[in-house]
C-alpha cells in the first residue's frame, strides 16, 4: 500500500458519509417542517405553563415556609409549641422570616386579639420598615430601621387595627393557614394576597394571627422575564376571572378614585388576553378544561395552553399561555435557513476535522513503520511520542514494551545478546553498502572475576545486585553512541563504534577495569570483583560477528589466565 492509499481509503468514505448525512438531515428537516408547528406549539406551551406553575408555586410555598419558621405546624415539631406573643421576640423572628424569600414575600407580621401588631417589611437589603402597635395604643407607629430594636427613625403614624383586616378575620376561624382574596394592600396600595394562620397558647387559646404577603406585582415581574416568543403573553387568573399577574406591558390594575383597582381578564386592552379568555372563560372558571387548544382570533391563529395552578396551596388559579401561530412559523422558517447554513458549516468543519484526524493517524502509523524498520535493522528505536489512548496509542505502547522485552536484559536493563547481534549486523551492512567509508567498531568481551565467590558466600540476590551495579558502571564508561550488552551469566560485551586505534582500545580497557573493580557495598558486606577483558575489531579481526566474539573471548581468556598468574599482557 502506497503512502497515499491509506489517506485515500479513509478520506473518501468520510467525505461521502458527512455529505450523505447532511443531505439526509436536510431532507428530514424539510419534511418535518410541514407538521412540526403543531407538535412544537403544544410542547412549548405545555412546558412554559408548567414552568410558570412551578415557579409560582415556589413563591406560594415560600409564604408557607415563612409562616412555619415563625409558628411551626403541630405535625412539624416533636411536642406542643405554644406561640409566644412577646412583641420584641416576634420582631427578632420576623427579621429572619422576612429575609427568607425577599423577592416575593418580604413582609411578615402578627396581629393579636388584644390589638397588638408587629411586622417587619424588607423593602430592600438596605431598607427595612418596622410596624409597631402596642395593645393599649390607638395608632400604629412605622419606623425605618437598620437593626433589631432600632426605633430612631419614626416615619409616620397611622390608624390601624389588625382585628379589622380581612386576613385576620379569615384566619381566626380556621385551624389551617388560609389565603385571603386579592386586595389592595392597606399600607402600600398595590394588589396583594395574604397567607394567614391562627396561633394559640398551650391551652389552645386563640391569641392572634401571623401572616405574610405575596405581592402580585412581583409575580408579574417574574412573568415578564420569561422568553416565550415575540408576541406571546402569559397570564394568571383567579377563580373570579381577575388578573393575578401578566407578562404583558399592560398593568393588571387601574386607578379608580386614587386607588388601584384589579382588572378582569376580559376587560384587558391586550387582545391576546381579552380575546383568549373570552373564548375559554366558562370552562376555565369551572376548571373543566386544561391542556392546549387552537383559536381563531382577530389577530389570526393562536395556540393556547391552560393549566391549573395553586391547588396544592389551597388556591384556584389558572395559568394561560397564548402564542400567535405566526411566531412559531417565523421561528421555523428562520430555523430552517439557519439549519442549512449550519449544515454547510458542519460539512466543512467535519471534513476539516476528519482530514486532520486522518493525517494524525497516518503520521503516527508512519512513526510506527519507521520504528519497526529501525528495530529490524538492530538500531535503537527513537522515542515514538505518540500520545493517544486509542488502538494506535495501545499499539505504540505495546511496540515500545515489546522492544524493551526483546532488546534489553530483564535484570540489568542493558542490551541482550540478540540485540547486540542485530546492531553488529546493521553496522556490517552499512559497511558493505559504503565500501569507501571508514565504518569500524570494536567489541570488548568482559568476564567478571570472583563473581562465583559472591554467589557462593552471599547468595544469588547479592550476585544479581553486583550484576546490576556493574552494568550501570559500564554504561557510565561509554559514549551515548556505544552499547553495553549482557552476553550471558557474568559476561558483558561492549560495542564501541568508530574506534580509531589500539591506543583508544587500551585506554578504554583500563578505564573499564578501574570502574568495575571498585568495591561494591552489599547489605552485610563489601565485595570487590575483577574484570578480564578481551577485544576484537571490525574489519581488522574479521567480518563475521561470531568470529569477532570468538576472538574477543579468546583474548579475554588469555588475559584472565595471565591475571591469575600475575602476568598482565599489554594490549598492542
Amino acid at each position: 500500500m502506497s503512502r497515499s492509499s491509506l489517506r485515500r481509503e479513509l478520506v473518501i468514505p468520510i467525505t461521502i458519509l458527512v455529505v450523505g448525512v447532511s443531505a439526509a438531515i436536510g431532507w428530514v428537516s424539510m419534511k418535518a417542517s410541514t407538521d412540526a408547528v403543531q407538535t412544537l406549539t403544544q410542547r412549548v406551551l405545555t412546558d412554559m405553563a408548567n414552568r410558570i406553575n412551578s415557579a409560582t408555586e415556589k413563591h406560594l410555598d415560600g409564604a408557607l415556609i415563612a409562616l412555619d419558621s415563625v409558628a411551626p405546624a403541630a405535625n412539624r415539631v416533636p411536642r406542643e409549641h405554644p406561640f409566644v406573643t412577646d412583641m420584641y421576640a416576634l420582631e427578632d423572628k420576623f427579621w429572619s422570616a422576612s429575609g427568607l424569600f425577599m423577592d416575593v414575600n418580604n413582609y411578615v407580621y402578627f396581629g393579636g386579639k388584644d390589638g397588638r401588631f408587629v411586622g417587619v417589611y424588607r423593602i430592600s437589603k438596605n431598607e427595612v420598615q418596622l410596624f409597631w402597635r402596642t395593645p393599649e395604643a390607638d395608632h400604629r407607629d412605622v419606623y425605618r430601621v437598620t437593626s433589631i430594636g432600632d426605633r430612631s427613625n419614626l416615619i409616620r403614624k397611622d390608624e390601624f387595627d389588625p382585628r379589622k383586616r380581612p386576613w385576620y378575620q379569615a384566619a381566626m376561624n380556621s385551624e389551617t393557614p388560609v389565603w385571603s382574596k386579592i386586595y389592595n394592600n392597606f399600607s402600600f396600595h398595590y394588589p396583594t394576597i395574604t397567607l394567614a394562620k391562627a396561633v394559640f397558647q398551650k391551652n389552645h387559646e386563640f391569641v392572634g394571627v401571623v401572616a405574610t404577603d405575596v405581592t402580585l406585582k412581583e409575580l408579574s415581574n417574574f412573568l415578564r422575564k420569561l422568553e416565550i416568543s415575540k408576541n406571546s403573553v402569559a397570564y394568571i387568573v383567579d377563580a373570579e376571572g381577575y388578573i393575578v399577574a401578566t407578562s404583558g406591558k399592560e398593568l393588571p390594575e387601574r386607578t379608580m378614585n386614587g386607588l388601584p383597582e384589579r382588572m378582569r381578564a376580559v376587560d384587558m386592552k391586550t387582545a391576546l388576553i381579552s380575546e383568549t379568555f373570552s373564548h375559554i372563560a366558562n370552562t376555565v372558571l369551572n376548571q373543566a378544561e386544561n391542556g392546549t387548544r387552537e383559536m381563531e382570533l382577530s389577530i389570526g391563529t393562536v395556540d393556547v395552553a391552560i393549566s391549573p395552578l395553586g391547588n396544592a396551596q389551597g388556591l384556584n388559579w389558572q395559568t394561560i399561555v397564548a402564542v400567535p401561530r405566526a411566531d412559531f412559523m417565523s421561528s421555523i422558517n428562520q430555523g430552517f435557513m439557519q439549519s442549512v447554513v449550519i449544515a454547510i458549516a458542519c460539512i466543512i468543519f467535519a471534513l476539516t476535522i476528519g482530514l486532520t484526524i486522518v493525517e494524525r493517524v497516518i503520521r503516527d502509523i508512519r512513526k510506527l513503520t519507521a520504528a519497526a524498520n529501525l528495530f529490524g535493522n538492530g538500531e535503537p528505536m527513537p522515542k515514538l511520542d505518540i500520545r493517544r489512548s486509542d488502538e494506535i496509542g495501545i499499539l505504540a505502547q505495546t511496540f515500545t514494551e515489546m522492544e524493551s522485552k526483546l532488546r534489553f536484559d530483564k535484570l540489568t536493563q542493558v542490551a541482550n545478546r540478540e540485540s547486540l547481534f542485530a546492531q553488529i549486523t546493521h553496522l556490517q551492512k552499512e559497511a558493505r553498502q559504503n565500501p569507501g567509508s571508514s565504518i569500524g567498531f570494536t567489541l570488548l568481551f568482559i568476564d567478571l572475576d570472583r563473581f562465583k565467590m559472591v554467589n557462593d558466600n552471599h547468595g544469588h540476590d547479592a550476585g544479581d545486585k553486583v550484576l546490576i551495579i556493574t552494568a550501570a558502571r559500564l554504561r557510565s564508561a561509554i559514549r551515548d553512541t556505544d552499547e553495553v550488552a549482557r552476553y550471558g551469566g557474568d559476561e558483558f560485551v561492549l560495542l564501541l563504534k568508530e574506534t580509531k586505534n589500539s591506543i583508544d582500545i587500551h585506554q578504554m580497557v583500563d578505564k573499564i577495569s578501574a570502574l568495575v573493580e571498585q568495591p561494591i557495598a552489599l547489605e552485610h558486606a563489601v565485595v570487590d570483583i575483577g574484570a578480564s577483558i578481551g577485544w576484537a575489531s571490525f574489519p581488522e579481526d574479521g567480518n563475521d560477528h561470531m568470529r569477532l566474539i570468538k576472538i574477543a573471548d579468546s583474548r579475554m581468556y588469555n588475559r584472565k589466565r595471565d591475571r591469575k598468574s600475575g602476568q598482565i599482557i599489554q594490549i598492542v
